[in-house]
């Protein structure tokens, strides 16, 4: 941006951002409600500030990137309860974080669900082994003899 445009940038958005303020003090403090534009989430809605402004949607950006004009609109959206600009910004690093997160999770529970699995399997494969070798017992103790088998096959 050239310094010629932030004064015209600032002569826009000063007498704007002034109105806003005088508007939400003029209700009853009970039932304030944010006058600047906003979103659902309470965060300052910056391209409405651009629209209402006169500033245009083709500027929009340097309410982002200059701080005189970005600090300007965050010290009235503050006073209003909403969130400044860039707070989504903020909150993008929380949600990788929890995202990573939950994926690491899942990776697990996966993995556990595997181990169970296999476990679910060998524990099978013993019960049937354990019965093979009762039957063989059973025998024994009724007959008396020993009963050559093979391998015990479960």
């Amino acid at each position: 941006m050239t310094k010629s445009l932030l004064p015209e940038l600032l002569a826009l958005l000063e007498p704007y951002l002034e109105a806003k303020a005088a508007a939400w003090l003029q209700q009853p403090e009970e039932e304030r409600r944010p006058t600047l534009p906003a979103l659902a989430d309470d965060k300052v809605n910056v391209r409405g500030v651009a629209e209402e402004s006169g500033i245009g949607l083709e500027r929009e950006q340097h309410l982002f990137k200059r701080v005189e004009l970005r600090s300007a609109i965050d010290a009235v959206a503050l006073q209003q309860g909403l969130k400044k600009i860039g707070s989504r910004l903020e909150s993008e690093g929380v949600e990788k974080a929890v995202v990573d997160r939950m994926r690491l999770t899942q990776v697990r529970a996966n993995e556990l669900a595997t181990l169970v699995a296999e476990q679910a399997a060998t524990i099978e494969t013993q019960r049937r082994e354990i019965g093979a070798l009762r039957e063989q017992l059973r025998a024994f103790e009724e007959t008396g003899q020993i009963i050559r088998t093979g391998e015990v096959k479960g």
